[in-house]
């Protein structure tokens, strides 16, 4: 069993604290905790500026969420079944709808709202950091193939002895690895020609998500295919608590 690092797990933490403080506030009567499960969300659409999430109506963070921006940790919401939205943030039209997602406490999950040109994807899937452990003295990785209208990229995680070689259509989301704590060569390649490669570094015990976005046909730097990665947390055996 493990759980996340304590800048994650404090977030869900306070927002149980509070529920409890406001139930204190009508009785004195001791209250149980509320299930909760973390949601982390990506706006990985180029020609999307803008966009806000919503679960069955409400609005997930304060702020939009621009073009490779995302809401920087896991937010607690509500457990069970959600109906998911992404919604333009400057006409609020609806891009993407993903109806009765279930939602089970203390899980943590991520949604990547994806593509371009009118076509646009709700990828919601669990994380399974609750259970996930790296082998001593290793990081786990993960990647997510978002590069609209591409053809398929043969991906290499390299670090250390360690490879892990794998092929990636759009909308592709991997499994999590372990791998070496150090420096990890990540490459991509297309038979069209596109090339993508970067070196990162990784430190033991936490787990990172790699992103191939942008768009083949972008001129502006910005939105071209690119490599970019986030640091989900930091994973910690139960024995470590």
């Amino acid at each position: 069993m493990i759980s996340l690092t304590r800048k994650i797990s404090m977030v869900l933490l306070f927002a149980a604290m509070g529920a409890g403080l406001t139930s204190c506030l009508k009785n004195n009567d001791n209250q149980p905790a509320i299930p909760s499960a973390g949601l982390m969300a990506f706006n990985l659409s180029p020609d999307q500026d803008g966009i806000f999430v919503r679960l069955s109506g409400n609005t997930l963070g304060n702020q939009p969420l621009a073009f490779t921006n995302y809401t920087g940790t896991y937010l607690p919401i509500y457990t069970g079944s959600r109906d998911v939205k992404a919604l333009n943030a400057n006409t609020g039209r609806e891009i993407t709808s993903s109806a009765g997602f279930r939602f089970d406490a203390d899980n943590y999950y991520t949604l990547f709202v994806t593509g371009a040109d009118s076509v646009y994807t709700n990828l919601l899937v669990n994380d399974h950091l609750d259970t996930l452990v790296p082998a001593s003295g290793e990081a786990l990785v993960r990647y997510i193939q978002a590069i609209p209208d591409s053809a398929d990229y043969s991906v290499k995680l390299s670090s250390g002895s360690k490879e892990v070689p794998t092929e990636a259509g759009f909308n592709t989301v991997s499994e999590f690895v372990s791998m070496p704590a150090g420096n990890l060569a990540i490459t991509a390649t297309n038979g069209t020609g596109a090339a993508l490669n970067r070196t990162i570094s990784v430190e033991a015990r936490k787990a990172y998500t790699i992103l191939f976005i942008g768009d083949p046909r972008a001129t502006d730097d910005t939105k071209k295919p690119q490599i970019k990665f986030i640091v989900n947390g930091t994973v910690t055996d139960s024995t470590d608590q």
